[in-house]
């Protein structure tokens, strides 16, 4: 039989309710899938049953080489797994084993108990096998216990592996509500004209400065708002923090001519458009990874997404993604790149 074979007989047997104990979950269920995963099952010192460790003994050890446990599997009863990570990880950390298991037959949780954090941020996978579709049961069962797999090594990389991005999704998880709270909270130019030009291109009308900056602090506020609900309680500031400035682009061209708008982004493009789009787009400079001057059949057979205008004489587009700063910066290396007396200021909107 193959691997899907037994599966979907244990399937069956779980659901008309056939292992009535932990040894028979053990037999009918765990051993069955070790000698399907190719383990020696009849080799007591690979395959090590009530295997003694601190004080205690743990209902398996796998082991690669002969009695060097690398594998420690705990079977408990159904609706039994919670809680049963302390003691398991007790045994694991007297022996250094890099894989644990803490199975009901169903239910199987595989643990990478030299990681760090608690139990259950140590936990990488929980396999289920009647939920859990066959094509992810036969998967995940051949990538953290395939007995050539933990011959190899491939079965402890993979479980360290798929740890780390555990670790990596639980971070991003955590910072995203974080992320969008700062992001809102700055509210800088980019951010203002992204929501209003995408409002634009949804109703015709393009939204005010003011009205995009109190929609934002509403999302502020709303954001705190479910912080405080699913945190405790903290001490607040005594005094508001004071709202982050609003700014602007002056240019001063070098014939002393001012080019501001309340818009950066429309600063930006009537500069470069004054020193001439083709000026410009020789010097072959880029804006946050777009050309920053393409021709308009270009852009479109390219795909790009970026915040962009349209030059005034149709055949360009210029990219304006970016913040206030970001576009000061560029104009700057552009007015170096030409050696001539243009400024770039940013000053606080009125």
């Amino acid at each position: 039989m193959t691997l899907q074979e037994h599966i979907d007989d244990i399937r069956d047997n779980l659901e008309k309710s056939l292992f009535t104990s932990e040894a028979a979950r053990s037999t009918g269920i765990v051993l069955r899938l070790l000698d399907a995963l190719n383990w020696p099952t009849f080799n007591p010192q690979v395959i090590m049953p009530e295997y003694s460790v601190g004080g205690g003994r743990v209902d398996f050890a796998l082991c690669h080489p002969s009695s060097k446990p690398l594998i420690f599997i705990e079977v408990k009863q159904p609706e039994t797994l919670e809680g049963g990570e302390k003691q398991l990880f007790e045994y694991a950390f007297h022996e250094g084993v890099p894989i644990v298991i803490l199975t009901d037959g169903q239910k199987w949780r595989f643990f990478h108990p030299i990681g760090e954090g608690d139990y259950r941020e140590r936990k990488v996978y929980e396999l289920d096998l009647i939920k859990n579709n066959i094509e992810e049961s036969v998967e995940r069962l051949n990538r953290y216990l395939n007995y050539e797999s933990i011959r190899t090594g491939e079965g402890v990389e993979a479980i360290k592996a798929d740890y780390e991005e555990v670790v990596r999704q639980r971070q991003v998880t955590t910072r995203l509500p974080e992320a969008w709270s700062k992001l809102v909270e700055e509210t800088d130019e980019f951010l203002i004209d992204i929501v209003a030009e995408k409002t634009e291109s949804l109703c015709k009308y393009r939204p005010t400065d003011e009205q995009v900056l109190d929609f934002l602090k509403s999302l502020k506020r709303e954001t705190e708002l479910d912080r405080r609900e699913t945190s405790a309680p903290s001490v607040q500031p005594t005094q508001p923090r004071p709202r982050r400035k609003q700014t602007r682009l002056v240019v001063t061209m070098p014939n002393r001519h001012k080019i501001e708008d309340r818009n950066a982004s429309n600063t930006f493009c009537e500069v470069i458009e004054e020193i001439g789009i083709e000026i410009v787009s020789s010097f072959n400079l880029r804006l946050c990874a777009a050309s920053l001057i393409t021709p308009i059949g270009d852009w479109q057979e390219k795909g790009y997404k970026l915040q962009k205008r349209k030059s005034k004489c149709g055949r360009y587009y210029i990219t304006t993604h970016g913040s206030v700063k970001t576009l000061a910066d560029k104009l700057k290396e552009i007015a170096e790149k030409l050696e001539g007396n243009m400024t770039v200021e940013i000053i606080a909107k009125s």
